[in-house]
């Protein structure tokens, strides 16, 4: 191994007293690929079992804690019993080679589909619609306590499969983020209005997944949560990198045992600031090193994973990369980084384990071409 790449493996201590063994992760990524009733499918079995040797904090694509919540086309859910047996068998895949099995929760908010949902309605903190999308019914008090609830009872059902922790998933315009937002929350009560009250739903959330760990776990297992640093839209009015670390502050305060930034690309600096520091070196000076700080965003290289360490991350987990080359990591312990894979080519199709759902939704996107050697 280049000596250039050696702290990619130096290990890392969580707050809550777990080692990881390396600086490297795998990120989330939804399959489109389960069952129809919800459950893992052996597609995916060996989509995770493929990957397993990838980095030791390995996070799956998002579960859906809330019938009402359901986002995609074959998402795997954890609001029913009847999962666990499968959910038992992707932990156990996901630690094959000793990574940390993380199994990522989510609400889709309005991002849900309609036609997934037995209401056949999306919910989300205020009826505020978007283009080319139903208008959510606004969620009443009483069906905020329950999708409260809802996370401590996936969180639970991820105990008892196996995993060694759960990430709370606040980003990418899902119901946490939305109740964050003061575009999509236009709440008049103790959930909207002020950043405070703003936050008052993703810190319930947290303190459940807390207070179902503390109950049916023991010290070792782990909670991390992701967020989207800016509103992901063009209004002014969308929150800001300065309000992210207020958010940030509340979770450290909490004990939370890693943040996850969900970035396109980790270098980015925020918005309407061209020149300066990146958010990334925003984020983790924030931080301080009182928890874990884990990266994501167009990591391809050891060389990338080495620069995002340097501009503040702990933790770089990869996303596409994983699925163009599941040995990334093997390659780079033994000094063979010459041989990573930086695009698929046709020789490669249909050797990678990438579940056809999967498969069909990243090439026809253009997420992932084929290149043609």
């Amino acid at each position: 191994m280049k000596s250039l790449y050696k702290e990619l493996f130096n290990e890392i201590t969580l707050p809550n007293g777990v080692v990881l063994n390396d600086r490297l992760g795998v990120a989330p990524m939804t399959t489109y690929s389960g069952n129809k009733d919800g459950t893992v499918s052996d597609e995916e079995l060996t989509y995770y079992h493929r990957r397993a040797g990838l980095g030791s904090l390995y996070i799956t694509a998002c579960i859906a804690v809330s019938e009402n919540g359901i986002a995609f086309p074959n998402q795997f859910i954890g609001f029913d019993d009847s999962v666990l047996p499968r959910l038992k068998q992707l932990a156990k895949e996901m630690k094959t080679k000793g990574s940390k099995a993380i199994l990522q929760m989510q609400h889709g908010g309005r991002q849900g589909q309609p036609e997934l949902i037995k209401a056949n309605e999306t919910v989300a903190p205020s009826a505020v619609g978007e283009a080319g999308k139903p208008t959510p019914r606004e969620l009443t008090e009483e069906e905020i306590y329950a999708i409260i609830e809802d996370f401590g009872a996936t969180t639970k059902r991820a105990i008892e499969a196996g995993f060694d922790g759960v990430e709370i998933h606040g980003a990418n315009t899902y119901l946490l983020q939305q109740f964050v937002s003061k575009v999509t929350n236009q709440r008049e009560d103790q959930w909207g209005g002020s950043l405070v009250n703003r936050m008052r739903f993703p810190l319930a959330v947290l303190k459940k997944v807390q207070d179902t760990v503390a109950k049916y776990a023991d010290e070792q297992f782990i909670i991390g949560y992701r967020l989207s640093p800016e509103e992901n839209n063009e209004k002014s009015t969308g929150y800001t990198i300065e309000e992210t670390k207020i958010l940030v502050e509340e979770l450290v305060q909490r004990g939370i045992h890693y943040i996850h930034v969900s970035l396109i690309e980790f270098k980015k600096t925020p918005k309407g600031a061209e020149q300066g520091d990146s958010i990334v070196r925003i984020l983790a000076d924030q931080i301080n090193g009182r928890t874990a700080f884990v990266a994501v965003g167009s990591i391809k290289t050891p060389e990338d994973a080495v620069t995002a360490l340097e501009e503040g991350a702990d933790i770089v987990v990869i996303g596409r990369q994983a699925l163009i080359d599941p040995e990334w990591t093997d390659k780079v312990r033994q000094g063979k980084e010459q041989d990573i894979h930086p695009a698929i080519t046709q020789h490669m199709v249909g050797k990678l384990d990438i579940p056809q759902n999967m498969w069909n939704l990243i090439t026809s996107y253009g997420m992932i071409k084929i290149a043609e050697k």
